[in-house]
Parts: structure tokens; C-alpha cells; sequence
């Protein structure tokens, strides 16, 4: 098994890269999921403050990345794919056979949120499409690359997991599958040394190819993904921290202080002192001593803070093209052109993301299709097919489709700007087919009982 190569290289150095690039992936992962889940405390308070304060910091979250993620992930849904002919019903028959109707937007989410995810598609006796496509998280799953004829190729897949007190790890090969096993401590770090070289199973890949496709919303051409909360993390963390402060002003400094000099405090028998004064609205307070004075320490003011904030709402707004009244929530009375053009950078925005996760989608339903046959899997003008991005009213996408019918617009075509799938377009299609069919029947059969001809000729026969 030690002398099984791919490449030219031993396994024990495969694993070594797939490894450490997990490991990277794993942290800058975790890191936006922390935020996007609400669960970093600021950074920008040091560790006697979090100490003192430990209460407010909890309570000082106001998670903004959830809510920058979730207007893209929510008009991202897929609906269907278009590979040509039979192949468009049998792709969108192993979509729903592996519950991608819900899955799909969990590892979407994924993608956006660390940058990019992973999915995997595998020969499954079980199913009935004989197809499963299977999620995996990205601090699991990673892909080794190659140069080869002038671009990356996709050589080797990595996956590290835990089940149970067992730590397992695969090299996923177009020919080979390597498994090694080994005990959990809590350390998923994977030294390789002269005890664990050996993998404990290589068997052969039933798929064929490397069935794990990476769904990535933002690539670049050098470097990782970009992850959809890149830029806010710092606003958030201002936000965060702007939120502590006036909880802090708030407890220690909503209320108006009284101070006083010149006088002096009775001690109680507990060994401390009794109130110098009994204040209220209806009383006044004086001092027996000439010299003495009193004076206010007003409340803090906290529109400060709350201003803060705002504006680093308005700045997230911008920077993320996310519509403000997402964020603050003062719509009112907007008109469905002036909510269109809000929204027009988000559209444009999500656009660009659907591009690129169709792409990897399409990929995925290519190897699946090659399972089982389907011509469709090299058909590489395929795409996939998405609900509108746009926010439109009822009554405005009828009255433009109807107007596009009228410049002689096929009615498919309509039917796919309406957001029909493929698969809800050819039932509507056939339903036309048999309206149009019995309309000509009932047509025909009322002109034969008008036509007097028609009926000599009958009766004559």
C-alpha cells in the first residue's frame, strides 16, 4: 500500500498539502462562521474591559453579517437546469432525489459565508436515481490542483473528519480511494510520521473521476475565495463596539448625579453612612454651611452612539450593496420603482454570484449525468436555471410580459422570464397542446352541425 504513487508523488506527501491546505481553509472558515453566527466579541476591547464588563459584551452583538448574507443566499434558488432534451428531466430528477431542493441553500450559504464550499456526487446503489449528491463543509473537504495545459486541474480531493473518537481522513483519486484511521485527541492537525505513512485501505474510486466540485460565489484568479463578509467585518466590530460603550454610558451614566461639599455624613450603626439627602420633585435641598455647594453631573447623552452607528450601517449598506432599508427598516410609502432601483445594486450583485455557482452546479450534474449514462454530461452549453433575482410586483411582470408577447415573444420564453422551471414548461406545455386540441375538436364539430352540405353528405351516406 506504501508504494501506491499518483503523480510521482507518495501518498504521505499528498496528504502532507492536503493537510496544511485544509488547515487555512479551516481557520479563515471558522472565522467568518463566528461572525456569522453572532458569536465574536469585539476585538477591540482589551482584557481588563472584558473582565469588568463581561455581562454587557454578550449583549453588545448586533449581528449585521447574518443579514448581509442572507439578502444574497434568499435570491439565490435553483429551479431547474437546461442540458437539452430528456437530459433536463433526469438531471432535475437526481436534484430532487438527493433533497437538494433544501441542501442547495445550505451549501450555498456556506460558500458565501467562508468563501466557497464543496460538494460531492457519488454512485448510489440506494437511490433511486442511482445518483447521491452529498454536501461537505469546507472545514472538512479541500481540492489539490494542478497545472496542465495552461490551466488548474482538479488532481486530488481531501477530506478530514471526525466520527466519533475517530479521526478519518481520505486522498480521493479518479483512480484510488486512500483511508487512514487513527484515534482522536481533540488535535485535528495531521502529523505524518514513520508510524502513520501507510494508509489503512486504498481501494478503488467507483466514480471514476474526482467526484468533489467546489461551489465558490466570488473567485479570483490568485489566492482563496472571497467570502461575502470580507468587508464587513471591521464595520461590524465597530458596531459592536460603539453598542458596548453605550450600553456602558447607559448604566453608569443615564442618570443625573448630585454632588455636595461642605457638609459632613452621619455614620449609621452598620459602620457606614446615612443619606445626606431625601431628594425628590417636591423637595429642596439645603446645606446649614455657608460655604458649601451643590451641583449636577447631568445624564450622558447617548444620540452619539446611536448616530454612530447608524453611520456605520449606512457604510455596510454601501459597501456591501445591500438596499439600506434592509438594514435600517424605514421604508415607507416607497414606490416599486424607487424599491427597484434600491435594490438594483444587490440584483447586479447577486447576478454575479449565481454565475459562478451555476457553473459549479453545472459540474456537479455532469458528473452525475456520466453515472448513469446520460448524454447530457458532455453537453457543455448546459446552465442552470434560476428564480427571478429582481423584486417585481405581480401586476408589473405580467404587464411587461404581456407587452414582450405582443412583440412576437415566444411564450416558452415568457413562461421561463415568469421564473417557470424547465420541468413546470413542458407541463405547461403539454396542458396548451391539449387545450389547443380540444378547442379544434369542438370548433370542427360545431362547423359540421352548421354546414348543410355536411349534413346531405351524411345523411346521403
Amino acid at each position: 500500500m506504501a508504494t501506491y504513487t499518483h503523480l510521482d508523488r507518495d501518498l504521505a506527501d499528498w496528504r502532507k498539502e492536503g493537510a496544511a491546505k485544509l488547515d487555512a481553509q479551516a481557520w479563515r472558515c471558522d472565522r467568518y462562521e463566528r461572525y456569522f453566527d453572532g458569536e465574536v466579541i469585539s476585538r477591540l476591547l482589551t482584557g481588563e474591559q472584558r473582565d469588568i464588563f463581561a455581562l454587557m459584551l454578550p449583549a453588545s452583538r448586533t449581528n449585521w453579517a447574518e443579514l448581509v448574507t442572507n439578502a444574497v443566499a434568499e435570491r439565490l434558488l435553483v429551479t431547474g437546469f437546461r442540458f437539452g432534451g430528456s437530459s433536463d428531466d433526469a438531471a432535475w430528477a437526481i436534484w430532487q432525489a438527493s433533497a437538494m431542493d433544501s441542501r442547495a441553500e445550505m451549501c450555498q450559504t456556506d460558500a458565501l459565508v467562508c468563501g466557497h464550499t464543496f460538494v460531492g456526487v457519488w454512485p448510489d446503489e440506494e437511490n433511486p436515481t442511482g445518483v447521491q449528491i452529498v454536501p461537505e463543509h469546507p472545514t472538512q473537504t479541500t481540492l489539490l490542483h494542478r497545472w496542465s495545459g495552461g490551466r488548474r486541474k482538479v488532481v486530488a480531493a481531501y477530506k478530514r473528519i471526525v466520527e466519533g473518537d475517530e479521526l478519518v481522513e481520505q486522498l480521493i483519486f479518479p483512480d484510488a480511494i486512500a483511508t487512514w484511521e487513527r484515534a482522536w485527541n481533540g488535535d485535528a492537525s495531521v502529523p505524518v510520521g514513520p508510524a502513520d505513512v501507510d494508509p489503512d485501505m486504498v481501494e478503488d474510486n467507483p466514480a471514476g473521476v474526482v467526484p468533489i466540485v467546489e461551489l465558490a460565489p466570488a473567485p479570483r484568479t490568485k489566492g482563496p475565495p472571497r467570502s461575502e463578509l470580507q468587508s464587513v467585518l471591521p464595520i461590524q466590530d465597530r458596531i459592536n463596539l460603539t453598542i458596548y460603550q453605550r450600553m456602558v454610558a447607559t448604566d453608569f451614566g443615564a442618570f443625573r448625579q448630585i454632588w455636595a461639599t461642605g457638609m459632613t455624613l452621619e455614620r449609621t450603626d452598620g459602620g457606614g453612612y446615612k443619606a445626606p439627602f431625601n431628594v425628590g420633585a417636591d423637595r429642596l435641598l439645603t446645606l446649614s454651611n455657608a460655604q458649601g455647594r451643590i451641583g449636577v453631573i447631568p445624564e450622558s447623552s447617548l444620540s452619539g452612539y446611536l448616530d454612530a452607528v447608524a453611520a456605520d450601517v449606512q457604510h455596510l449598506a454601501a459597501i456591501t450593496q445591500t438596499p439600506p432599508h434592509y438594514l435600517l427598516g424605514n421604508m415607507v410609502n416607497i414606490s416599486g420603482e424607487a424599491l427597484q432601483a434600491a435594490e438594483s445594486g444587490l440584483v447586479a450583485k447577486v447576478r454575479r454570484r449565481a454565475a459562478h455557482l451555476g457553473q459549479g452546479w453545472e459540474d456537479v450534474q455532469r458528473i452525475a449525468l456520466g453515472y448513469v449514462g446520460d448524454p447530457g454530461a458532455v453537453n457543455v452549453q448546459a446552465e442552470t436555471v434560476w428564480a427571478n433575482f429582481e423584486t417585481r410586483s405581480e401586476a408589473q411582470l405580467v404587464d411587461a410580459l404581456v407587452k414582450m408577447r405582443t412583440l412576437g415573444v415566444p411564450l416558452e420564453v415568457l413562461w421561463a422570464r415568469w421564473g417557470a422551471s424547465p420541468q413546470q414548461i413542458g407541463q405547461w406545455q403539454e396542458m396548451a397542446a391539449r387545450e389547443n386540441a380540444a378547442q379544434a375538436a369542438s370548433t370542427a364539430a360545431a362547423l359540421g352541425a352548421a354546414d348543410p352540405y355536411a349534413q346531405l353528405l351524411a345523411g346521403s351516406g
